[in-house]
């Protein structure tokens, strides 16, 4: 006879790749999402508040555009597990080019 045991996710630990959390505009980062769950957790990420997309690995990839807070919610069958979040600074100018070609800063 086997048992199996179900459990929602326990709280949810983010870490960010790179590691440096103050990122050039439009640099990629990748999200990476972990919790022990039974079963195996799928992870709900957002930005500032807003669902940007799900990944069952925990590992989610984002273009860094703004300033803001990421977060990653596990959640399974049995339960939602509690969220993490990250904080990220973003540095460098939006800049758009006129008809002379001149560079502008926004």
């Amino acid at each position: 006879m086997f048992l199996f045991f179900e459990d929602a996710p326990d709280a949810a630990t983010l870490k960010t790749v790179p590691s440096n959390r103050t990122l050039l505009r439009n640099s990629t980062m990748s999200l990476n999402c972990k919790t022990n769950a039974s079963p195996e957790a799928d992870y709900h990420f957002y930005f500032n508040g807003k669902s940007i997309g799900n990944s069952t690995s925990g590992v989610f990839n984002v273009t860094v555009l703004a300033d803001g807070v990421y977060t990653c919610v596990p959640v399974n069958r049995v339960g939602t597990g509690d969220n993490a979040t990250v904080n990220v600074t973003v540095v460098g100018k939006l800049i758009s080019i006129d008809p002379f070609l001149k560079l502008l800063p926004i």
